[in-house]
């Protein structure tokens, strides 16, 4: 957003919707593909002539990185599609939506260079296609995606954990206009948490076109609507007639009976509009948004003005042993299932996902940070990172500006941090980034804080100081050489040093096989540091690494064609180890201290957790066979005694979330 208005909150699910006036074409399916393993493909004009005779069929998205032979090339691959554009688009505005393509891109539209997009391999671009296309004709597309280590792109060169899979590996659409169109809607939703029942909405959309053509007579006939609640009532409706300069224009609505967004509750709402010129309607576009408000003081997030704790776990994509970052919906769903699973609502990616990720999340609850992949110690930030990082962070928000779910942007991971360069780019990077939202947090990730800047080496303060709050890799009995009983004096360390900031374990776990002890190990670790964590009263959030064992180029296991590291409470193929179960009894924020059966009634009682995770329980339910209660309101630290009826069904009591997810069972 190119103006930002000092609001609490904003969120965007990007949706394309098809009407008469505007058309989204999807180019996914087939496509030529052929591996530039002798780097002659431009010397040989591949992107005049088209691909060689040698060229294999591939289905987009596709990663070169999955197919055998293959799965650790690095270098160029090209790509070609053919596609018919009908006489019916003279005049109209014509762009190629490329979800992603890692991580150098060049895009040729009829032998014409139509458009460059290097470093940046993880993030939503548009070519304009409209000087380029032949209309009435079969127009060529020729791309060359680059998956080579690079030090102009992010990742830098090679320091990244997970896999370099090369290719248009996420969705590639084509978006038909008029002259005149919407670009893209930021929408700040801020609810008022006195009443909770209104708020506003600020609108920042930019126009397509020439300028000229919005200089009088342009209105947008609006309307939001409850989206995936149990009604779908309209909460606004009207005509704006905002003054359009440099194709953008601002307007704010105030809004009446709404519902927050919550993990718990999950309200979204459509916006709808219909661009007038002259009273005619010329397009239309809609998106998704939610109300919410996210905070910290000095030892807790603030969710809608409620102080919580989260607990979650992280999932590292791209390890489909089939499709590798190519994931389908289905590979996706599979993950992110698992993880409401095993109760978590709070997570962080090291880089950019793709929509469906954070449209999913947004529907189900997950909170979430999204981060640019700025990752790894050797990571150089020089003046071209810093400004890469910055296309980086414009790109991230632009696609995922206005997802609920997405709590906080995250600026960097495990960098040299107490050294001046790393301390003034996140600096530099967090300011960037809070000029243009204003409404999330904005985080770095340390694995140094635990390095004493008031100790004997009279180091430089952790860059992750300069954050909203701080986040630790919490590695001390593995990766930092150490032992259990070291992590609490660690962590007590870190709050004498920053004080005034809630701390936030961001990832801590056992990776195989660098270090040993197995599941086992990996189960006794997490219960120990868990209990840790949730006595100490400035940490605010956890989250477990990882979800899955997953590929990356940087792993030790061998046992397939990719490497891998065995990180997960889940394998490679999704199968749940031990500590599955583990890790949802540990995030879940309530337990069953007992069940007792007197006659035809069951009496159960539930405490509520104080620790990590622990936040008020509104709207859940106790379930046994077909009996079902609500559970009164709980507050963390409260206890409460419900009774249900008895069937010989009833085989085990659950405890499930307003969303239906089991939050915690036990057997009768």
């Amino acid at each position: 957003m190119m103006k930002v208005l000092g609001l609490l909150i904003m969120f965007l699910t990007i949706q394309f919707v098809a009407y008469s006036q505007r058309s989204v074409v999807s180019l996914n399916g087939e496509w030529k593909f052929c591996l530039d393993s002798l780097n002659k493909g431009e010397a040989l004009a591949w992107s005049q002539n088209g691909l060689p005779t040698t060229a294999t069929k591939v289905t987009v998205p596709h990663t070169w990185n999955t197919m055998r032979g293959l799965e650790k090339k690095w270098g160029k691959g090209w790509y070609e599609k053919s596609i018919q554009i009908p006489e019916n688009y003279v005049d109209k505005i014509v762009r190629l939506q490329f979800d992603a393509i890692y991580h150098d891109a060049t895009i040729w539209i009829n032998g014409q260079k139509a458009g460059i997009h290097n470093g940046l391999g993880y993030t939503r671009f548009y070519i304009d296609a409209t000087p380029y296309l032949k209309v009435g004709a079969i127009n060529k597309i020729i791309v060359c995606a680059d998956n080579s280590p690079s030090n102009t792109s992010l990742p830098y060169k090679k320091s990244y954990d997970w896999a370099h899979d090369g290719g248009i590996y996420r969705s590639v659409k084509m978006i038909i206009t008029a002259k005149q169109a919407i670009e893209n809607v930021w929408v700040t939703a801020t609810p008022n948490l006195i009443t909770k029942d209104r708020g506003s909405v600020e609108l920042d959309l930019s126009f397509l076109g020439n300028p000229q053509l919005y200089s009088k007579g342009t209105t947008i006939q609006t309307e939001i609507k409850e989206e995936n609640q149990r009604t779908a009532k309209v909460v606004w409706s009207g005509i704006l007639a905002p003054e359009i300069k440099d194709r953008k224009a601002s307007v704010t609505l105030n809004v009446k009976n709404i519902k927050l967004w919550h993990f718990d509750a999950p309200n979204l709402y459509r916006i709808t509009f219909k661009l007038l010129s002259q009273g005619k309607i010329i397009d239309n576009y809609s998106t998704t948004f939610g109300f919410r408000t996210i905070a910290v003081n000095s030892t807790r997030f603030i969710l809608n003005g409620e102080e919580v704790r989260l607990a979650g776990l992280e999932w590292m994509p791209g390890s489909s042993l089939k499709n590798g970052m190519a994931e389908t919906e289905k590979d996706l769903e599979a993950n992110l299932k698992l993880m409401k699973d095993v109760n978590c609502i709070y997570t962080r990616f090291h880089w950019p996902q793709d929509e469906y990720v954070f449209d999913w999340a947004d529907r189900h609850g997950i909170l979430i940070q999204e981060e640019i992949p700025c990752w790894g110690s050797t990571t150089d930030f020089n003046d071209t990172i810093v400004n890469l990082a910055k296309k980086f962070l414009d790109e991230m928000m632009a696609s995922h500006y206005n997802n609920p779910s997405i709590i906080t942007w995250g600026i960097g991971n495990e960098l040299e941090s107490h050294t001046p360069k790393v301390i003034n780019a996140i600096k530099e990077l967090y300011q960037y980034t809070k000029q243009k939202d204003q409404s999330r947090l904005v985080n770095y990730v340390s694995s140094h804080l635990q390095e004493r800047s008031n100790g004997s080496k009279k180091i430089l303060p952790d860059a992750g100081a300069y954050g909203d709050a701080l986040m630790f890799n919490e590695y001390t009995a593995t990766w930092y050489g150490k032992t259990n009983k070291e992590i609490l004096p660690s962590l007590e360390g870190i709050h004498e040093d920053y004080p005034t900031n809630p701390l936030i374990i961001s990832e801590f776990g056992l990776c195989e096989p660098v270090h040993k002890g197995g599941d086992a190990r990996r189960i006794s670790d997490a219960k120990y540091q868990f209990s840790i964590y949730g006595k100490l009263p400035y940490i605010a959030g956890v989250i477990y690494f990882c979800l899955n064992d997953y590929r990356t180029h940087m792993g030790e296991d061998f046992k397939d064609a990719y490497p891998q590291r065995v990180h997960g409470i889940v394998d490679i193929n999704l199968n749940p180890k031990m500590s599955y179960d583990t890790i949802k009894m540990l995030c879940s924020p309530v337990e069953i201290v007992s069940t007792n059966r007197t006659g035809n009634k069951i009496n159960v009682k539930l405490n509520a957790k104080t620790g990590v995770a622990s936040y008020t329980m509104t709207g859940y339910t106790l379930q046994a066979g077909k009996a079902t209660v609500t559970i009164p309101e709980l507050v963390p630290g409260n206890t409460v005694e419900v009774t249900l009826p008895f069937s010989v069904e009833a085989k085990k009591i659950l405890v499930r979330r307003p969303t239906g997810y089991i939050v915690t069972e036990k057997n009768l």
